[in-house]
């Protein structure tokens, strides 16, 4: 339940409410990911990949040869599932609090009124970011408790178990966790990357990329929103200016390329590669984009006048084609 502990409210007060500066849901704002909405249960996603190779031409074709052909194609169609999980957030308010606040002054006439409408704004200023922004970190960190006993005894690397037994009993298995699981992505061990050697540790990821995904125009770098002010500073150095090009000011909007190839800031702590945006591989799974920042208030019961704050998302994270993925932990 939300606490306040008011001055006693005496007429005059700051016309602004400050609040923590909160950014926003970067990888929805941005389709930073391929969006699968309106899925009520769960939705089947078929990918296709590899290749079928040119030969001499034969006019005539024995059954023998057909064989050998067929062993050298590396077409291969692949399904995924998602199931988007219900999810909510939820708080108390007793609004009898607000009579000796500054919400008092918008508080209606009669002992039974006791509503704010300046609070409600208030709540939903502050708290639509911050859901947004939390809903975008169990998009990328979450990882269930099944999925983490499973990567314990999976083959994965010594760094990516220590992440996963890290992190709390998610709700959901994110991107991470997506890409662990599935054991076929392009592991690089990472190490503690500063604004010394943060163009050595990206140059490694760039490397491992496959040939088809470097050259891709959708394929994208995702690090930590904190790697922003080390690019900034390794950028001070003039021997980088080639290798980093920041155009625009600021975290939310910025457009950043290392080598020309695009980062992208986003709350999570590895550093990962791959085809993205609204046609690529990295998907989210929800019944109704935007759910996670719609947040109603209203009254608890007809009996009281308590009052509760509810925000409902579904959500669901799928990697696909994994082995074109680069994870650098």
């Amino acid at each position: 339940m939300f606490t306040y502990s008011p001055k006693q409210w005496l007429g005059k007060h700051a016309a602004a409410i400050i609040s923590l500066l909160i950014a926003a849901n970067r990888t929805s704002k941005k389709n930073l990911v391929r969006i699968l909405d309106n899925v009520k249960n769960e939705m089947y996603i078929t990918t296709i990949s590899g290749d079928v190779p040119w030969r001499p031409y034969q006019e005539e074709i024995s059954e023998a040869n057909l064989a050998t052909f067929a062993q050298d194609s590396t077409l291969k169609f692949s399904d995924a599932t998602v199931r988007p999980v219900k999810i909510m957030a939820m708080d108390k308010f007793l609004m009898d609090q607000l009579r000796n606040t500054r919400f008092a002054a918008d508080i209606k006439q009669g002992a039974a009124n006791i509503d704010s409408n300046e609070f409600r704004q208030a709540v939903l200023a502050y708290l639509i970011p911050i859901l947004g922004k939390s809903f975008e970190r169990l998009f990328y960190n979450s990882v269930t408790a099944t999925t983490k006993a499973a990567i314990a005894a999976s083959s994965a690397t010594a760094a990516q178990k220590a992440w996963a037994a890290a992190q709390p009993d998610g709700l959901v298995d994110g991107i991470l966790a997506n890409m662990i699981a599935n054991g076929n992505v392009i592991a690089v061990a990472g190490t503690s990357v500063t604004a010394t050697n943060i163009v050595a540790e990206y140059e490694k990821i760039y490397a491992a990329l496959p040939g088809v995904v470097a050259g891709n125009p959708d394929t994208r770098m995702f690090v930590p929103e904190s790697d922003f002010s080390l690019v900034l500073q390794a950028n001070r150095n003039q021997q980088y200016r080639d290798i980093f090009t920041v155009q625009g000011n600021g975290l939310e909007n910025a457009t950043v390329t290392f080598s020309g190839l695009e980062l992208e800031f986003v709350p999570q702590p590895g550093r990962f590669a791959g085809r993205a945006g609204s046609s690529g591989d990295f998907v989210l799974a929800t019944d109704k984009a935007g759910d996670e920042n719609e947040f109603t208030i209203d009254k608890v019961n007809n009996l009281g006048d308590a009052m509760f704050g509810k925000a409902v998302a579904t959500l669901d994270a799928e990697v696909l084609l994994p082995q074109q993925k680069v994870l650098y932990l």
